[in-house]
């Protein structure tokens, strides 16, 4: 879960920066700003810091100010024609602009005080070494590090590790007239700052014969770190020496690839996502390699800022690609550069595949969440829908659906009914946390299995079931039981009901869901696996929505009365035309063009055939 989820700012409080309002909605862990020159991407970090910094004062007097409103307006309401009225209404004017500081304008996922922003890019990665240098020298030089910001760590790093652990060395290991507490702080501050460098470098420090620092067997200045390591050493310096954290703290990096190698801050980010969930990275930046490693990761997280005017840029990057090449010519030439060979795409998936699903979050623009809607309003028979997402995750289809809405100033509970069901309770938190964002009653909205939903539920009160990149990841043996007339989806549905199964029949990203793998089934597999005739595809009973035209995006609504049509011949049927399907594209593509996307789709067709062969061999 993102620290900071919504990030909003008027315009009144924006003037002189060149900045429109800023109003960013669904962050991630990561946040990527993108864009030309001058576009407004360090004044918007600039800003955010300063709210970080605002907030953070704000928030320890936020029971006063909440007083003091509850207490000017009672008098204003009582006594309006006071002499002190006008007095009145500007105390309330600003404590409410003080809790709008504290609360609204940087949204975080709970009410935390401490959240803080710290801007780091270390400009040099040559770390001095202190071995050749006098006590006194290293003292003094380990000193820099506590100067508030981050700038010039390669000359203090080193030094700084040296005196801490000369430090521990003698207040652990020498009688001396020094205090009990100096003794418990130089011991304190050695052994927080070991686990720091254990966390983010995974390797203890040490400390050898010659009283030198150890890492990796080796003193640091013979270690032969790599450009990343020395990142997240100064780092651990930086947040040590500063008396900081990695908890609740959001890192600013101004456009990094200025001083630093991408692969090294792809390091730091790397290692920050990894081990200290409680963080947020934001990042300027101008790096494409930057931009593609965030948005594998989080396709959603990249930001598109021109004019002083930030819009999240989507799934599609074009947008991006064209503020920083220039045009399509371009944007072919660097493909036709960077472009990895399709073995590589292949051995990538394929391990992929091997790693359980990960959830991805969606916006406003996602093309599977235009499809949905556009599909449930197409057999909706009232105002307000009644919509069961099967598999809701996190909530991500309730978000999309939500989005657009929001932006048109209206509400998804005046139009959708949304309720969320999900075997497992692995994302039920923040899934209620979605719920909620809509709905009041969002602990009636989510459920874990069956008897739960119908103990409040009416059997036949829903209209439609969507299952949105669901399928793919039921072990097949379940697709009976899930699909009878006394399972769940058959016996919620209302008798004019639908299922709508929606998937991306090319999914990018590998992925083990079940014992087989994953199966994704195009039209002629769910015709045959649920026995629908010709007949019925014309009476609407069975309809197919191919989003884009090119067979990608696929959507099928089926109607309730053709759900308990499935029989293990069906499903061996429909499987074993995927298993041909399979190998019929797989012939093909071993003579196609050897690019990356091809070697990606080669893969996809493999993992197909191999994962229907397993299959029907063993059922």
């Amino acid at each position: 879960m993102a620290l900071i989820e919504f990030f909003f700012v008027p315009l009144d409080e924006l003037r002189g920066t060149g900045l429109a309002e800023i109003n960013m909605k669904r962050l991630g862990r990561f946040v990527a700003l993108a864009g030309k020159n001058g576009a407004g991407k360090s004044r918007l970090l600039a800003s955010l810091r300063n709210f970080v910094s605002v907030r953070a004062g704000n928030f320890p007097l936020l029971h006063e100010i909440e007083q003091s409103i509850v207490q000017l307006e009672i008098a204003l309401t009582s006594t309006p024609t006071s002499h002190a009225a006008n007095r009145w209404k500007a105390d309330l004017e600003t404590h409410k602009k003080s809790k709008a500081l504290a609360l609204d304008r940087v949204v975080t996922s709970s009410l935390i005080a401490e959240i803080k922003a710290i801007n780091f890019v270390p400009k040099n990665l040559n770390l001095h070494d202190p071995r050749q240098s006098a006590i006194r020298e290293i003292v003094n030089r380990s000193r820099q590090a506590q100067v508030p910001g981050v700038d010039g760590y390669e000359s203090s790093c080193l030094f700084y590790i040296q005196s801490l652990q000369d430090r521990w060395w003698n207040a652990s290991h020498q009688l001396s007239s020094v205090s009990d507490h100096e003794k418990n702080e130089a011991l304190t501050n050695y052994e927080s700052f070991c686990k720091l460098v254990k966390a983010l470098l995974g390797e203890p420090l040490v400390r050898d014969l010659n009283g030198d620092p150890i890492l990796f067997e080796k003193p640091i200045s013979d270690a032969f770190l790599s450009d990343g390591q020395k990142v997240i050493l100064q780092l651990c310096v930086a947040l040590h020496a500063q008396k900081s954290e990695l908890k609740n703290t959001v890192f600013l990096l101004d456009e990094p690839e200025n001083h630093l190698h991408p692969s090294a801050v792809i390091d730091l980010l790397k290692k920050l996502y990894d081990v200290a969930e409680s963080t947020q990275i934001w990042v300027a930046t101008h790096s494409i390699p930057l931009l593609a490693y965030i948005a594998s990761v989080e396709p959603m997280s990249i930001w598109y800022v021109n004019d002083g005017k930030v819009a999240n840029a989507g799934r599609n990057p074009k947008i991006v690609l064209d503020s920083l090449l220039g045009d399509e010519d371009r944007i072919a030439q660097l493909y036709a550069f960077t472009g990895l060979p399709a073995q590589l795409a292949a051995v990538n998936y394929a391990s992929e595949s091997l790693l359980p699903p990960q959830v991805i979050a969606t916006g406003a623009n996602d093309p599977q969440v235009n499809q949905i809607e556009k599909l449930i309003r197409k057999v909706a028979t009232s105002d307000i829908v009644n919509l069961l997402d099967y598999g809701a995750g996190k909530g991500r289809l309730l978000q999309g659906l939500a989005a657009p809405l929001e932006e048109a100033s209206k509400t998804v509970a005046t139009s959708i009914s949304y309720f969320a069901f999900d075997v497992y309770a692995d994302d039920k938190n923040e899934c209620l946390k979605t719920i909620s964002e809509s709905y009041q009653d969002s602990e009636s909205r989510y459920f874990n299995d069956d008897n739960e939903f119908f103990s409040s539920k009416d059997e036949k009160s829903i209209d439609v079931v969507v299952m949105c990149n669901v399928l793919h990841e039921i072990p097949p043996q379940k697709w009976l039981p899930i699909f009878s007339i006394d399972g769940l989806i058959s016996r919620a549905l209302k008798d004019d009901g639908y299922l709508l199964i929606v998937e991306d029949q090319r999914i990018p990203v590998g992925e083990k869901a079940h014992d087989y793998g994953f199966l994704v089934l195009d039209t002629s597999q769910i015709k045959t696996l649920f026995c629908i005739t010709e007949a019925e595809m014309k009476s609407d009973l069975f309809c197919v929505d191919d989003r884009r035209g090119d067979g990608r995006l696929k959507a099928h609504l089926i109607s309730k009365s053709l759900l308990n049509r499935i029989t293990s011949d069906s499903r061996k049927a429909a499987l074993t035309q995927l298993c041909q399907s399979a190998k019929q594209n797989i012939q093909k593509l071993m003579v196609s063009e050897p690019s990356y996307a091809n070697g990606q789709i080669y893969a996809f067709w493999l993992q197909q055939f191999a994962n229907s062969s397993l299959f029907l061999t063993e059922n």
